[in-house]
């Protein structure tokens, strides 16, 4: 075996609910980071789940081979720019406006401009997603990030006013993280041993669809959490517009990194079955412009470079991509290529 070769085992059924699996796709490669391997994709043949999941996968004492070059290890700040600064400006104001926040927002009078945030073509999911989705704290409100990658929105919502913890593998982003002035501690949830009813909120984004035990990880999110505390967590949607059109070169589909994939059913299953309260489930088309751009590359070229979508020509086809996706969505609540979880520990 060679030094860099990922061992597998197979998985021929579904994690949620045992059934078997059927092969939707085959013979699929790494299209972000060149891990070695061949990969296959099987969805649950039950109606109510449709799970998707990685076949093979590899075994856990390998996986951070498939993680090597990933891009949590280091996200530089931004280069200044006047352009930007007025942009960010503006998008704090309408976290002030929209979400309540007087902290880290800058001055008042900026709070007349807060609703041109409002033309992004993101929505306001993507807006609302710079503060996680969360109402401004009361004093010391505790905030986690599961999979808090180099600690950038961590940080941000530091600014705001809340206390904050990260957890992440990824030692290069704990590093990023850390340097960024937040507290972070190295390995998964589990390992952190967090007191039970600790946080107000614990926040995901992009990680449930990595882990081998998914239900494990809601029931340690429901542990720590403080009674009426919420949970905000973000996955890949396999019901939407993106993978309908996509199919094979789904960006989403990573392998040999998303280990399972879900839908709306399968997800509130999953989180009702440990005993979170379902304040919001549905899609949002959040950062549709990426995955619409990389899908497109991996359809055209077999490889999804992130350097490509600052090309004029791929950021104007994932820009119409991503407004496509938003009026879809408008009339299919499954469409967006992001599923947006908020639920709370009932007290």
């Amino acid at each position: 075996m060679k030094a860099n070769e990922i061992k597998t085992r197979p998985v021929p059924n579904c994690y949620l609910c045992g059934s078997a699996g059927e092969v939707l796709y085959s013979n699929m490669r790494d299209r972000n980071y060149s891990a070695p391997g061949e990969w296959s994709e099987r969805r649950c043949s039950k109606p109510s789940c449709r799970l998707i999941w990685l076949d093979p996968q590899p075994v856990e004492d390998d996986i951070g081979k498939a993680y090597q070059t990933y891009y949590t290890h280091n996200q530089p700040a931004p280069a200044p720019s006047f352009v930007r600064d007025a942009v960010y400006g503006v998008w704090r104001s309408y976290l002030g406006v929209r979400l309540g926040y007087s902290i880290g927002v800058g001055p008042a009078w900026r709070t007349f401009f807060a609703p041109l945030a409002l033309l992004h073509p993101g929505g306001v999911d993507e807006l609302d997603s710079a503060a996680m989705y969360l109402r401004a704290p009361t004093t010391g409100g505790k905030v986690l990030d599961v999979g808090c990658g180099s600690g950038v929105v961590l940080a941000r919502m530091q600014e705001l006013g809340w206390d904050v913890d990260g957890v992440e593998v990824d030692p290069g982003g704990v590093a990023a993280a850390r340097a960024r002035g937040v507290r972070v501690q190295q390995g998964s949830l589990t390992d952190a041993k967090f007191p039970d009813n600790h946080f107000d909120a614990v926040h995901s984004a992009h990680v449930i669809e990595h882990v081998y035990d998914p239900v494990a990880l809601l029931k340690e999110c429901f542990r720590v959490l403080k009674p009426g505390g919420k949970l905000v967590l973000l996955t890949p949607n396999t019901l939407s517009l993106g993978h309908r059109h996509y199919g094979e070169a789904w960006l989403n589909l990573d392998p040999p990194r998303h280990i399972m994939l879900f839908n709306i059913q399968n997800l509130r299953a999953a989180a009702e079955k440990q005993g979170f309260v379902v304040q919001r489930l549905d899609s949002t088309v959040r950062s549709a412009w990426v995955y619409g751009t990389l899908s497109r590359l991996i359809q055209k070229t077999g490889r999804a470079e992130m350097s490509e979508l600052g090309r004029p020509s791929n950021l104007i086809h994932g820009v119409i991509f991503q407004l496509r996706e938003r009026i879809v969505r408008w009339f299919k609540q499954d469409a967006g290529d992001e599923l947006l979880l908020i639920a709370t520990k009932q007290r």
